[in-house]
């Protein structure tokens, strides 16, 4: 399939760490805070890495039609000397949170209007743990600004965004939105250039 990603550096050689195919599936990788589980093994039959989670449902050799069935036999751990956790969505806006030695989320469209995540657990978040670090000022503020928000075009996402762009050491270099209506990826680099991704029209 046709695909849009982003890659990053890894012992395993460049693996992406987010994008999105032509069957309008959108993946990402996002640091996390560790709990000690879900720490690296060695793959095998039963057993996959979160990069390899994304570079598969990117390149269509997990379906997300059989995601539900994968992650029931398949368990996902973390690359060596990572600690990530994975959102999946399919194209009807069903969306999927891969924690490793947490768990996974299931959240179906119809449950909720939108769906934030930033880098800190959202199991340990829904089951009472406190957080005030690990984005989750970022998380709060996206929150406010969608409940606020009764309908929202390309160029609004882009304003939320703008609102939670880090100038730390981690700093916000590249953001995206997907427009279902036009089947078209947005970008913009160092938030500054508002730019149409000329082909990838999905």
């Amino acid at each position: 399939p046709q695909i849009f990603a982003i890659d990053v550096n890894t012992i395993q050689g460049k693996t992406a760490s987010f994008g999105m195919n032509n069957q309008e599936t959108f993946v990402n990788n996002l640091s996390v805070d560790s709990n000690g589980n879900g720490l690296y093994k060695r793959i095998n039959k039963n057993r996959t890495l979160t990069v390899y989670l994304i570079k598969n449902l990117l390149e269509g050799e997990i379906s997300i039609n059989e995601l539900d069935k994968y992650l029931d036999t398949m368990e996902v751990v973390n690359a060596p000397n990572f600690s990530t956790h994975n959102l999946v969505v399919d194209k009807n806006g069903n969306i999927y949170v891969v924690e490793p030695g947490r768990g996974n989320i299931k959240n179906k469209k119809q449950e909720s209007p939108y769906f934030v995540m930033t880098n800190f657990s959202l199991i340990d978040y829904n089951n009472g743990k406190k957080y005030n670090d690990n984005g989750f000022d970022r998380y709060e503020k996206v929150n406010t600004e969608l409940k606020k928000a009764k309908k929202i075009n390309v160029k609004d996402a882009f304003k939320i965004l703008e609102k939670v762009k880090q100038d730390c050491e981690w700093k916000t270099e590249f953001s995206m939105v997907y427009s279902q209506k036009n089947k078209t990826i947005y970008y913009c680099y160092n938030s500054k250039l508002f730019v149409f991704i000329r082909g990838i029209r999905l």
